[in-house]
């Protein structure tokens, strides 16, 4: 099984660029918790109008599509769903709110991460909150319509120790001062997708994973700016560099490392 290990990401192993980036978007956070001080209406209505985007865009990826007006409807609780998308669209707004409302009680441990994904599916005929039980992959359609394994996920009889393994490292990691957080989220998230660890769902909860974490550690920009929405606009740019940073990824030698090795 492959082991989990965020060491790679310690200071004085990193490009200085993107020291330098991760830095900026440090700035810009203060800047922007200065800013809601003096213009709290303005950051409500962001919030409001990011909610329906993040519950649209996030499902929209992966194809899961409804009305504008009845997408509205189900984010307000205006209505009840009225079809099996529309019931995926509704869970994705409960697990959505309960990042915003309860962020600081949960946390990157098993079973808030079960709970989250068996939050999203309420409403889905099928069993949130389990992980896989038999195995799946990650396919990928070419020009002429063919389907192929793009990627060969953790085996079902392997999940639950490689979520075990995975959420302790991240939890040395974040214990690591000579760790930047910001770093360490989309890397816990690669490895997160590529354990592909439920069924049903793994995209969308990667994202919501990222919010909390995002939460976790002070940044708080996707409850006025859904980064949903950003991914679900660049969707080609999206899943290429998921294909890139995947690749190697069992052997542990993926684009981070080979990267690394170079400097």
């Amino acid at each position: 099984m492959k082991l989990f290990d965020f060491s790679f990401l310690e200071h004085g192993m990193l490009p200085a660029g993107l020291v330098n980036v991760v830095s900026a978007i440090a700035e810009l956070r203060e800047r922007g918790n200065e800013r809601k001080d003096s213009f709290g209406k303005i950051f409500d209505r962001l919030e409001s109008i990011a909610k329906v985007q993040s519950v649209k865009g996030s499902n929209e990826i992966e194809g899961i599509v409804t009305s504008e007006r009845r997408i509205n409807e189900i984010v307000n609780q205006n209505s009840a769903p009225l079809n099996h998308n529309e019931a995926e669209i509704a869970g994705y707004r409960d697990a959505l709110a309960l990042i915003h409302e309860n962020y600081t009680r949960l946390d990157i441990r098993e079973p808030d991460i079960l709970r989250l994904h068996e939050v999203m599916l309420s409403y889905a005929p099928v069993n949130g909150g389990q992980y896989k039980e038999t195995d799946n992959a990650i396919m990928e359609v070419d020009a002429d319509g063919k389907r192929r394994v793009r990627f060969s996920t953790v085996p079902a009889d392997e999940t639950a120790e490689a979520m075990r393994q995975l959420v302790f490292a991240y939890m040395d990691a974040r214990n690591n001062y000579n760790i930047n957080q910001l770093l360490l989220i989309p890397c816990f998230i690669l490895d997160f997708l590529c354990i592909h660890p439920f069924t049903d769902g793994n995209g969308r909860m990667s994202r919501l994973l990222s919010l909390l974490i995002l939460y976790k550690n002070g940044f708080d920009a996707g409850r006025y700016i859904s980064f949903e929405e950003q991914i679900n606009r660049a969707k080609a740019g999206y899943y290429a560099a998921l294909k890139d940073s995947s690749a190697g990824w069992h052997e542990g030698r993926t684009v981070i490392f080979r990267l690394l090795k170079t400097l």
